[in-house]
């Protein structure tokens, strides 16, 4: 009973990181809005199995590409159009 209080080094476990590569912002500011007018767009609907005009805003994914993204006038699924690498 000599070593109650005796301080013993406990053994350091390496921790792994929680996240890999840089932060990112919070989901509102990586999806920013470019356009804030409506505009008519030509997308492939999945369900209606048929390309629709839609109207939609441009939008940037997380990827970095512009899309246009609206509603189905026939269905009302969401519809998506890439348009092509965002400008920075």
């Amino acid at each position: 009973m000599a070593a109650q209080n005796d301080p013993t080094p406990v053994p350091q476990v390496a921790r792994r990181r929680e996240t890999v590569g840089p932060v990112r912002p919070a989901d509102e500011t990586r999806r920013l809005t470019v356009a804030d007018q409506a505009q008519t767009y030509n997308g492939y609907c999945v369900k209606c199995k048929e390309k629709r005009d839609f109207e939609g805003r441009i939008e940037v994914s997380k990827t970095g590409m512009n899309m246009a993204k609206g509603k189905c006038p026939a269905c009302g699924t969401t519809v998506n159009r890439i348009l092509g690498k965002a400008k920075v």
